[in-house]
C-alpha cells in the first residue's frame, strides 16, 4: 500500500483549549483537518512523563516494554546522571521497522531521540535545538544531533537563538512585554526561550520536507507542554490566588501557543501534497480551567499534577472517514495504526490496537509475534553503543528548572542512587496503570525496605496492596505513616492532586474492611477542592454498595458537573441505569468511559452488560472478550460471556473454556 504520512506531536495539547480557538477561526488550518478527518479524544498512560509517553507513542508498548522510565538516566560508567537517551529504549520505534521495509523517514525532534539513529533517512534529535549562553558566544551542535552527519552544518544553521527574537514576535505573547522589568521576572526570558526553540525545530521541518525524500516524516514540539506549565496558571478567567497584575501580563500567552502551532502547521501542509495524510497527536492534555490546581507538589516529577489524562488525536487525508468522531483511542494505539496505514502487520507484543474507526474502509490487520524479532536493517544503535555522559547536561539542568528532576547533589553517588530509585518508581506505576499490581507490589516494597522515609513509595506500595487484598498490610503502611513526621501539606498528597494522605489512606482502609458508612464519613469531611478531583465518583460508590441510590445518583451527577469527562463518574453512572434495566443509557455511559479509559476492564465488562440487554449479543461478547483480554483473571467477564455464548451465540466449546477458566 503506497502511503506519505507526516506525524506531528503537540505534546500536552488539549481539546479544551482548541475547541474555543477553532471555533473563534484562530485555528483554521487544524479545523481544515478535522472536518476533513477523523478527530477524537486520546487517552495518555500512566505516569504521564513526556519521555516515557511519547516513546509509547513511537513503539506501541507501555514503559515496561519500551525502557524509558523516566526524564534522567545513570551516565554508562554509573558515575553521574544525564539527560534521557534513547539507547536505554529496548523496542523498535516505528521509523525502525519502516526502516526494515524499505521505507525512508525524517525524523524531528521526537523524545528522547538523542543520538541520532542511522536510519535510512533523516534524524534531527531532541537536543538539537536547545538554546544556550548569549548570542555572541559559540552555540555548538551537540554531537549525535544529527543523522546523517554532513547535514548537521545546513542544519545547525537553521537554529534560532532567543536573543534573536524581535518584538514583533513576542509582542503577541506578551502584548505589555515593554513593561516587563526583565531584571526581576525571568518569565518573559523563558518564554523567549521555549519560542526560540519551538521555531528552530520548525525551521529544520520546513526545510527538510522540501529538501530530502522521506515516506514517513515525524516532527515534535515540546512548546506546548513548556507555554502551559509556565503560564497556565496565567490563562482567563483568572484564578483567586493569581495576581491581577501577573495576570494581565500574562493572560495571552496559552492562547497565542496554540494559534502560533496552527500557523506552523499550515506551513508544513503548504510544502505537502494532497495524497499526503497527515496526523496530529499529543501525548496527554492539560487543565485549562477550575481543575488547574494552585500548587505543585514538591516531589520528582510533581509538574504532571498540571497534566490531564485526555489528550487530542486528528488523521487526515485519503482513506480516513471524513468528519468522524473517534472513541476509545490511546496513545498505544499510534504505532500499530501508522503500521495499518502502511499496509504492515502489527506486532502481537504490541500493548495498543488499530484505530479501525479512523478508515473510510476498515483495512485488513495483519499480525506478526514481534518486530523486535524481525532481523534486517532497522537503523537502531548497535547494541554496544556508549555516548559522552556530558553532553546532555543542557537539557539536564532544563529538567531541573521545570521540576521534573530534583536538583543534582553535590555526591554523585547520591544522585544517581536518587535517580534509579525514581525510575523504579516511574516503573512500578506503569505496571499498576497497566494493572500488573504483582510486578508492582514487587517494586514498592524493594522501594520502601531501601528508603524508608519516602512517603510517595509508601503510598504506591498501599495501591497495590488493595489491588491485591492485602488488608492486613494496608493497615500496617497507614500505622508507619501516622507514627511519622509529617510532611509540608503540598508533599502530603497522594499524587495527580487528590486529597490529604492520611484521612484518605485511612478511608481506604475501611472501604477494604467493609466499613463502608465510616468509610463515606472519613470522605465526606476531605476539603471541597479534593471533592472537585475525583473523589465525588468514589463517595457514589459506597452510596451505591451501600443501597443509597438516590445519593449515589445525586453524587455521580455533580461529580460530572464537576468535571463531564469524570470516567468513574460514567461509570458509576451506568451501574444506576443497569439496576433500572436501562440499557440503552447504560451503554452510553460505559462509551463515554471508555473515552478515557479505554483498557479498563470493569468499563468493558459493564459495556458488555448493557449490550446484553439490547440483545446485541454479538457485540456484547466481544465487549466481555475485551475485559478479558485487559484482565484475563476476571471471573465476572468469564461467566458471563459463557453464559451469552453457550445460550445466544451457539458456541457451546467456547462456552465450557470460558467457564472452565
Amino acid at each position: 500500500m503506497s502511503c506519505r504520512l507526516i506525524l506531528i506531536g503537540w505534546d500536552a495539547a488539549d481539546w479544551k483549549i482548541i475547541r474555543p480557538l477553532m471555533a473563534a477561526g484562530r485555528m483554521p488550518n487544524l479545523r481544515r483537518l478535522v472536518e476533513n478527518g477523523a478527530s477524537g479524544p486520546i487517552a495518555t498512560i500512566h505516569p504521564p512523563l513526556s519521555p516515557m509517553l511519547w516513546t509509547s507513542i513511537a513503539t506501541g508498548k507501555r514503559p515496561f516494554g519500551h525502557g524509558i522510565h523516566g526524564f534522567s538516566e545513570p551516565t554508562p560508567d554509573g558515575r553521574g546522571v544525564r539527560a534521557v537517551t534513547n539507547l536505554s529504549r529496548t523496542s523498535k520505534a516505528i521509523w525502525n521497522i519502516l526502516n526494515q521495509n524499505g521505507l525512508r523517514s525524517v525524523v524531528v525532534g521526537w523524545w528522547p531521540s538523542h543520538p541520532a539513529e542511522p536510519i535510512d533517512g533523516v534524524m534531527i534529535s531532541d537536543q538539537y535545538h536547545r538554546a544556550c549562553g548569549p548570542i555572541d558566544r559559540d552555540w555548538p551542535l551537540p554531537a549525535g544531533a544529527v543523522q546523517p552527519p554532513e547535514l548537521a552544518g545546513t542544519l545547525s544553521g537553521l537554529r534560532v537563538h532567543p536573543d534573536l527574537l524581535t518584538p514583533d514576535i513576542v509582542e503577541p505573547f506578551v502584548p505589555l512585554a515593554r513593561e516587563v522589568d526583565q531584571d526581576y521576572d525571568i518569565r518573559l526570558a523563558l518564554l523567549m526561550r521555549t519560542l526560540a526553540e519551538c521555531m528552530s525545530i520548525q525551521a529544520a521541518a520546513l526545510w527538510l520536507i522540501e529538501h530530502q525524500r522521506w515516506d514517513f516524516f515525524a516532527v515534535y514540539y515540546d512548546s506546548i507542554d513548556h507555554f502551559c506549565h509556565g503560564f497556565m496558571k496565567y490563562h482567563p478567567p483568572r484564578q483567586s490566588w493569581i495576581a491581577p497584575r501577573d495576570y494581565e501580563l500574562y493572560r495571552h500567552v496559552v492562547s497565542m501557543a496554540y494559534e502560533f502551532h496552527d500557523r506552523m502547521l499550515g506551513a508544513l501542509l503548504e510544502k505537502s501534497d494532497p495524497d499526503t495524510r497527515v496526523a496530529i497527536v499529543s501525548d496527554h492534555g492539560f487543565h485549562p480551567d477550575h481543575l488547574r490546581p494552585a500548587s505543585i507538589p514538591r516531589i520528582p516529577a510533581g509538574p504532571a499534577i498540571e497534566h490531564r489524562d485526555l489528550g487530542i488525536l486528528v488523521v487526515s487525508g485519503p482513506g480516513i472517514g471524513k468528519g468522524e468522531s473517534l472513541h476509545g483511542a490511546s496513545i498505544l494505539d499510534i504505532a500499530p495504526t501508522i503500521l495499518a496505514l502502511y499496509g504492515l502487520p502489527v506486532g502481537e507484543d504490541m500493548d495498543g490496537k488499530v484505530l479501525i474507526g479512523a478508515f473510510a474502509d476498515s483495512p485488513k490487520v495483519r499480525v506478526i509475534p514481534s518486530w523486535d524479532d524481525e532481523v534486517g536493517a532497522d537503523g537502531c544503535h548497535p547494541p554496544d553503543l556508549r555516548f559522552d555522559p556530558w553532553s546532555g547536561r543542557e537539557v539536564l539542568r532544563q529538567l531541573v528548572a521545570l521540576g521534573y528532576v530534583e536538583p543534582l547533589d553535590g555526591n554523585r553517588d547520591v544522585a544517581v542512587e536518587r535517580t534509579l530509585r525514581d525510575l523504579r518508581c516511574n516503573l512500578g506505576e506503569a505496571y499498576q496503570d497497566a494493572g500488573r499490581h504483582i510486578e508492582a507490589y514487587s517494586i514498592f516494597s524493594e522501594l520502601c525496605a531501601a528508603a524508608p522515609d519516602e512517603q510517595r513509595f509508601a503510598v504506591r506500595l498501599f495501591v497495590s496492596c488493595q489491588a491485591l487484598g492485602k488488608h492486613d498490610e494496608m493497615q500496617r503502611i497507614v500505622q508507619d505513616l501516622r507514627d511519622r513526621p509529617q510532611l509540608p501539606i503540598e508533599q502530603a498528597r497522594i499524587s495527580r492532586g487528590q486529597p490529604e494522605l492520611m484521612d484518605y489512606l485511612k478511608a481506604q482502609v475501611l472501604i477494604s474492611g467493609n466499613r463502608l458508612p465510616e468509610a463515606l464519613e472519613t470522605l465526606k469531611r476531605l476539603p471541597a477542592d479534593c471533592l472537585q478531583r475525583g473523589l465525588l465518583a468514589e463517595i457514589g460508590g459506597i452510596y451505591l454498595r451501600l443501597g443509597r441510590w438516590a445519593e449515589a445518583l445525586q453524587t455521580y451527577k455533580e461529580a460530572l458537573r464537576t468535571d463531564p469527562e469524570n470516567a468513574h463518574a460514567h461509570l458509576g453512572m451506568c451501574r444506576m441505569a443497569l439496576r433500572r434495566k436501562k440499557f440503552r443509557a447504560a451503554a452510553g455511559s460505559a462509551v463515554r468511559a471508555l473515552k478515557s479509559l479505554p483498557h479498563d476492564p470493569l468499563a468493558y465488562f459493564l459495556l458488555g452488560r448493557s449490550l446484553a440487554g439490547l440483545e446485541r449479543y454479538a457485540q456484547a461478547a466481544e465487549a466481555f472478550r475485551a475485559a478479558i483480554h485487559y484482565n484475563p483473571n476476571f471471573p465476572e467477564a468469564h461467566i458471563q460471556l459463557s453464559a451469552l455464548l453457550a445460550r445466544r451465540l451457539g458456541d457451546a466449546a467456547s462456552a465450557r473454556e470460558h467457564r472452565r477458566l
